[in-house]
């Protein structure tokens, strides 16, 4: 017992028929697809599989492979012989195969393969003579030692084929011993040439191939590519050797890759490309127009119907849709790959629903086969597919805050202002921008500089004002004298109409159509429906105005609105008298004017939101004049009085602000929030303050005192709000602008200096604060957090800790509410 279990923990090698194969881990994706396959009687060509346990002793053996593979992997190409009816290396019935990369995850195109090993010039001059005839032979031939050439040897095959054009066409004319000896030695005197030497014996190539297909885990490109999907170096990689069937050998044959559903939209109908008489690298090469398999004519009947009968399998194997690689050898049909497909983020979402629908996934299945990032892509508004197919790029920079914006592109922060009030849509492009800018800013629907990085001041600013931005385009050069911008050598006048992608950094000539966020498509409310349930979250959003507000309130979001008052002001274009007015008023001297039209403002700007909220609630956040944004927006903030930065501070300030609410709330049930408070006195001071006009009180926690003191807030009965990252950031004693470049942070706790970023692991002293806002949210009380500055991950702790309420910015919501239905599994 003890010997044949060595011996089964030293079988480096397997056929594919070998149950244990379907373990894609140890055997590679490939090599488990082909397992399924043949299991369930699919047509597959005999193949066998080096585990990645062959891989390990390779790379432990110093990029060399062991005597003992070698003899396993010798015994199972006799195998592949007594199957096919075929030699390896025989002159007369050559069996070639293809040696194929075989990650346990999928990886496409990163890692290397190489196809038709196994010819001579000998056997080459045999296959010319069959049904294939001389073209079908050298071009098999010759696709093998131009793929020999680049992945083994790492020769240019185009340079080797220019090398050797000359004895080629003598072989395509004479068709004689002679010159194909003639030509493979052409090949191999290249190739020396070349600083390489290699036999023209197929043992010796196959001994090489693997060791090249092992080696290309650990090229530049497969490595870049599992960093950037978070995929481990340690996994390495199988090796698939599969006897080769050819598409091109004659017209009865072909390749084709094909999808059990369509890729882009999830439709449950065969998608993909066949092209007759080729091998399947002519089809991804894109060198040839191939057939449309959506056209039920595209195969002949008996194949149609074989193949759709396979396909179905296929997707009750892997309960998924697939997409398959085959070949059609003389009119049989053979399916070389299967795996799951990749798949647009809207089709994924189809896909996931139509799944449940069928019976094949549950709902929570579907759940964690749907990632953030596909409800992310689906919910932001974007521009339109076909609009963006046509689009004219000008220039690429770093995106450095998402969104599309169009607009006139205006080179003066004063000129963007204006332009904005006058109903016009903008672009602020600058050479970079400063504090100054801010008016500009706040106007324009998104901003582009020629100069700076992720924590410019451009990027930093956008990111509090979620507005869409790019920064470091290089090659825009902005002459301000002149109001123009240049761009590749062409120049344009302000004013130029342009689009933006903030997540790219792409820059368009004209204006790109927009179209409405993905909460239209009924999958993906479904979808959403389904992780509301499982969370038994309510996500309020955080509109930026009255439009956005309306907006969300039509797409079917009925659960509450936490609006700030700045916001609806900025977007309604007062801004500007607003803040000066907040100055005037702070001055001993302000005559009642000033209150006046500061409650007038605050009515304009709140009326439409209170009115196109319908029956969903509407909690107005209250200016603060000690915050952030309020020092960039206040151009001598520091020369106000002390007293007016405190929460109640200016009894005509607070009073003008609610009086404008109430007068907007028109008798309809509105409350307010204030911010800033830290003691039960204080708010209760302020919930008199608003009942004396008709208004509800509640608070946004954003101190530590506050938090401390929450269970006495609870008492009171008042909505609470708490703003977590707020509180991290003074905890934590960090600026505003590292709590919006988090991955600022990531990296300072990559380095050490920090032991790890606390806007995604809460420090202990606020979890401990935290625990009695919990066990308030646990007993129904109406505590819910403010997220719009924390990460989904971190919410989806906090949901996990108790809290059942949660506020994002409009374009978070579908994402929160999605990640919240499947935070236990994170």
């Amino acid at each position: 017992m003890q010997m044949a279990a060595t011996m089964m923990n030293n079988a480096f090698v397997r056929e594919v028929t070998d149950s244990d194969v379907e373990d894609a881990l140890r055997f590679g994706g490939k090599a488990s697809g082909l397992a399924k396959m043949a299991r369930a009687g699919i047509p597959i060509p005999p193949a066998f599989v080096i585990g990645v346990q062959g891989f390990h002793q390779f790379r432990a053996n110093g990029g060399k492979i062991g005597e003992q593979l070698l003899v396993q992997v010798h015994n199972a190409i006799r195998g592949l012989e007594a199957q096919s009816g075929r030699l390896f290396g025989d002159k007369d019935r050559p069996l070639l195969i293809s040696v194929r990369s075989g990650a346990p995850v999928s990886m496409p195109g990163m890692m290397d393969t190489v196809l038709n090993l196994g010819l001579t010039s000998a056997s080459a001059l045999t296959l010319a003579g069959g049904p294939g005839g001389s073209d079908f032979a050298l071009d098999t031939w010759l696709r093998f030692w131009r793929m020999f050439a680049d992945i083994v040897l790492g020769i240019d095959p185009a340079e080797l084929m220019k090398a050797v054009k000359t004895p080629e066409a003598t072989a395509r004319k004479d068709l004689d011993q002679a010159s194909f000896d003639a030509l493979e030695r052409a090949i191999l005197a290249h190739i020396k040439g070349e600083g390489e030497t290699v036999s023209a014996d197929p043992t010796h190539q196959l001994h090489k191939t693997i060791e090249a297909v092992f080696r290309s885990w650990d090229s530049a490109r497969a490595k870049a590519y599992r960093k950037h999907h978070g995929i481990s170096d340690d996994l390495g990689t199988a090796v698939t050797i599969q006897t080769m069937v050819f598409g091109n050998a004659d017209e009865n044959s072909g390749s084709g890759v094909a999808f059990t559903r369509n890729p882009n939209d999830g439709r449950r109908a065969l998608y993909g490309e066949y092209l007759i008489g080729r091998q399947g690298e002519d089809l991804v090469s894109g060198t040839h127009t191939p057939i449309d398999l959506s056209d039920s004519k595209a195969l002949d009947p008996a194949l149609r119907e074989a193949f759709d009968k396979h396909s179905k399998t296929l997707e009750a194997l892997y309960c998924d849709a697939v997409d398959i690689e085959f070949t059609v050898e003389a009119g049989r049909l053979y399916f070389l790959q299967v795996r799951p497909a990749k798949r647009t983020a809207a089709a994924a979402i189809k896909i996931a629903e139509d799944l449940v629908e069928e019976g094949a996934i549950s709902r929570d299945a579907a759940l964690a086969r749907i990632t953030p990032d596909q409800v992310r892509k689906v919910s932001r508004p974007a521009f339109d597919d076909e609009d963006l197919a046509r689009a004219n790029l000008v220039t690429q920079g770093l995106g450095s805050s998402p969104g599309h914006a169009c607009g006139a592109a205006v080179l003066d922060a004063d000129r963007a202002a204006e332009r904005s009030l006058a109903g016009e849509n903008v672009i602020l492009l600058r050479p970079t921008t400063s504090p100054q800018d801010i008016r500009g800013m706040i106007a324009a629907n998104g901003i582009i500089t020629a100069r700076g990085g992720a924590l410019s001041h451009a990027a930093v600013v956008s990111r509090a004002l979620d507005r869409p931005c790019i920064v470091g385009c290089d090659a825009i050069d902005v002459d301000l004298n002149n109001k123009t911008f240049t761009i590749a050598g062409k120049t344009y006048p302000e004013g130029e109409q342009i689009s933006m992608d903030g997540s790219t950094g792409k820059v368009f000539a004209g204006v790109l159509k927009l179209k409405g966020a993905g909460a239209g498509l009924p999958a993906l409310k479904h979808l959403l429906g389904w992780a509301d349930e499982k969370s038994s979250a309510s996500v309020w959003v955080s509109p930026k105005s009255s439009e956005e507000l309306v907006e969300s309130v039509n797409a079917g979001v009925r659960t509450g609105n936490v609006v700030s008052i700045t916001d609806l002001i900025i977007a309604h274009g007062t801004i500007t008298k607003f803040v000066e007015l907040t100055a005037a008023i702070g001055r001993a001297d302000a005559p009642a004017s000033v209150a006046n039209t500061i409650r007038s403002i605050v009515h304009d700007a709140c009326s439409p939101a209170v009115a196109g909220a319908s029956e969903s609630p509407v909690w107005l956040r209250l200016p603060r004049v000690s915050s952030d944004r309020a020092r960039r927006l206040i151009d001598n903030w520091e020369e106000l009085p002390a007293g007016f930065f405190l929460p109640l501070g200016s009894s005509s300030y607070m009073q003008a602000i609610l009086d404008g609410i109430s007068a907007a709330a028109n008798r309809k049930e509105v409350g307010v929030l204030i911010g800033g408070v830290s003691s039960v006195a204080e708010f209760a001071a302020f919930q008199q303050k608003a009942k004396r006009v008709g208004l509800s009180a509640g608070i946004v926690i954003n101190n530590v005192m506050a938090l401390d003191n929450i269970l006495h807030f609870v008492d009171s009965g008042a909505p609470i709000w708490i703003d977590v990252a707020d509180i991290v950031r003074t905890v934590c004693g960090f600026p505003i602008e590292v709590q919006q470049s988090l991955d600022v942070l990531d990296q300072y706790a990559k380095e050490a200096l920090i032991p790890v970023n606390p806007f995604r692991t809460l420090p202990v002293y606020v979890s401990n604060l935290l625990a009695a806002a919990t066990s308030a949210a646990e007993r129904g009380m109406s505590v819910g957090v403010e997220g719009g500055g924390m990460p989904h991950e971190m919410l989806a702790k906090l949901h996990q800790m108790g809290f059942r309420r949660f506020s994002v910015p409009v374009g978070r919501r579908d994402e929160l509410r999605f990640v919240l239905g499947r935070s236990d599994k994170e």
